[in-house]
């Protein structure tokens, strides 16, 4: 009977610490990239806030966003999440290209013509197989599909309206998807450390560089760059990812809740990162840029000489080269 009574104290002294353990198991740890409070990025981090207001309104789970890189950088986020150890991070394609090859079709120069057809895509029968092939990969669920900044654009520290134009530049470009098509216009390419970018554009390591309109202002290039070309020749996004484990262990209601959340998440992004590039745009202006606006006819310039060697390079070097036409095709049919 002593034995009895022990045991029961001791049986409810573990249910009850595997409450806490089951509770703990649905909550959502965010590892983000930039500080909690950064200007003009609020699409990135407000698209999380949004994410987890919405979750914890709908829901008792519980959304913990780490900032600025403090979970590790962001391959390694991506890791873990693929682990399990961190349920989602906002690791952008080219984090992702390293664990799926595939993704890089959706870098390809002048795929899409603009945002809306790039959320077309994403958001239709292309960008949905292409997560399910994320998925089965890698462990990662993508939610959906989010904008980080909107297009690159090339800028320079004289005018470039051609192709040729940039015969003789020098410009720092990351990955062979950028340098290939660089180096095909009779520019060369130089792989600076993002850190030394700056500098490297005030003392003439490089002329010229390409970013998004919003990078280009957070690092004060206006200082260092007298024109910025709105060439628009790589969509920059991101998945919005899920460690696929946490997600199947939660109820079918709660898999709803964050479906919806991301859904929510999403439109905050598109909306936020169309309103700070216009304004990004408007600033550089202010700052004594001279902003270059190409004709349709001058961006298909462009293409001709950038998109074919690119898709020479993917054909050689993601796992699946078909997608290449498939996705010209979703765009295409996206119009």
């Amino acid at each position: 009977m002593t034995r009895l009574n022990t045991s029961l104290p001791a049986l409810a002294l573990a249910a009850a610490l595997a409450l806490p353990a089951t509770a703990q198991a649905q909550d959502i740890t965010i590892g983000l990239s930039l500080p909690e409070t950064i200007e003009g990025f609020d699409f990135v981090n407000g698209m999380y806030r949004t994410f987890a207001e919405q979750i914890e309104a709908n829901s008792s789970m519980t959304v913990n966003l780490v900032y600025g890189g403090a979970l590790g950088n962001p391959n390694d986020r991506l890791g873990q999440m693929r682990r399990g150890i961190l349920e989602m991070t906002d690791a952008a394609d080219g984090n992702y290209a390293s664990i799926h090859s595939d993704i890089q079709v959706l870098n390809m120069p002048y795929l899409f013509p603009d945002e809306a057809t790039a959320w077309a895509v994403l958001d239709g029968p292309f960008g949905q197989a292409m997560a399910e092939d994320i998925r089965e990969s890698t462990g990662i669920r993508v939610l959906g599909w989010w904008e980080s900044g909107g297009f690159k654009h090339f800028s320079a520290d004289r005018a470039v309206e051609t192709p040729e134009d940039m015969a003789g530049l020098k410009l720092r470009v990351l990955g062979p998807l950028a340098t290939i098509p660089v180096e095909a216009m009779g520019a060369s390419a130089s792989p600076v450390a993002f850190g030394e970018l700056y500098t490297a554009l005030r003392t003439g390591v490089v002329d010229g560089q390409d970013n998004s309109v919003s990078v280009f202002n957070l690092v004060n290039l206006y200082e260092v760059q007298s024109h910025l070309i709105l060439s628009g020749h790589t969509y920059a996004f991101g998945p919005l990812g899920i460690s696929d484990m946490f997600f199947d262990s939660l109820s079918e209601e709660y898999q709803q809740v964050v479906l919806d959340a991301a859904e929510s998440a999403i439109a905050f992004n598109r909306e936020t990162s169309r309103a700070v590039e216009a304004s990004a745009i408007d600033f550089a202006r202010e700052q004594g840029v001279t902003v270059v606006e190409l004709t349709d006819e001058q961006r298909a310039a462009f293409r001709d000489v950038m998109q074919p060697v690119a898709n020479d390079w993917l054909a050689a070097n993601i796992d699946n080269p078909a997608l290449i036409d498939e996705a010209i095709a979703a765009v295409e049919a996206a119009r």
